[in-house]
């Protein structure tokens, strides 16, 4: 055994002045540490393997020395913190457009950002919805240097995800010059990976020359406009 008795019971105490709401995500954690104490430590039934697993990775993960200090502080960090506050902001918009996965987090984060009355998200939650791979992606891409300028002349790449795009008689956006609008133009709705050279899932909005369209690409999606070469006349 990893822990000892006295580690998990005073785990509990700790995590139970921290934690009131057993309806919530650590308050289920919680409950579920203490009814494995009580098989441990008061009855001759022994735990099974996914029990053992399941008991390490409440101690140490949702419960450890260091995730208890953090719901400890996690009032005062939620509202002084602008970088945790960044961080719930983006994942959250991520979450919402995706409409599955975490949208209690979600909607939560929102509320607390734009109702100063409102109570901090639960952390057991928003500390689960950024921290996973999806989540890493998106914020990789909305912490790195801008690939593409206002002003620049772009084009899209075939396999281009375009918001707002109809197909036009005369603008094919893979072939003319566009100009870029505005860099992180929209709030990131795709996770994929951070390329250095091509960048990441940050929306950039563009206008066709000559047009008064605009479309949301990639960022990277994107391509330099190189205008094509004309040819040279054979001299006879």
């Amino acid at each position: 055994m990893k822990y000892t008795k006295q580690q998990i019971y005073a785990t509990i105490d700790r995590a139970s002045s921290l934690i009131p709401d057993r309806t919530r995500y650590l308050g289920q954690k919680l409950s579920a540490l203490e009814s494995i104490a009580h098989q441990l430590f008061n009855t001759e039934m022994v735990l099974t393997t996914n029990q053992e697993r399941y008991l390490a990775a409440i101690m140490d993960g949702h419960l450890s020395t260091d995730a208890l200090k953090q719901l400890e502080d996690w009032e005062v960090s939620w509202s002084t913190n602008h970088k945790i506050r960044e961080q719930g902001d983006v994942i959250s918009q991520y979450y919402l457009s995706q409409n599955g996965w975490f949208l209690t987090a979600a909607k939560q984060i929102q509320k607390s950002l734009k109702d100063p009355t409102a109570p901090a998200p639960e952390y057991g939650l928003y500390y689960r919805m950024v921290n996973n791979e999806y989540a890493e992606k998106v914020w990789e891409s909305h912490t790195a240097e801008h690939r593409w300028k206002a002003g620049e002349l772009v084009c899209c790449r075939h396999s281009a995800k375009i918001i707002n795009f109809r197909y036009r008689i005369g603008i094919d956006v893979t072939k003319d010059p566009c100009m870029v609008i505005e860099s992180g133009s929209r709030p990131i709705s795709h996770a994929s990976k951070h390329d250095k050279k091509r960048g990441g899932c940050r929306w950039v909005s563009i206008n066709p020359i000559g047009t008064s369209y605009i479309y949301h690409v990639m960022e990277k999606d994107l391509k330099v406009y190189r205008a094509p070469k004309t040819k040279k006349r054979s001299k006879k």
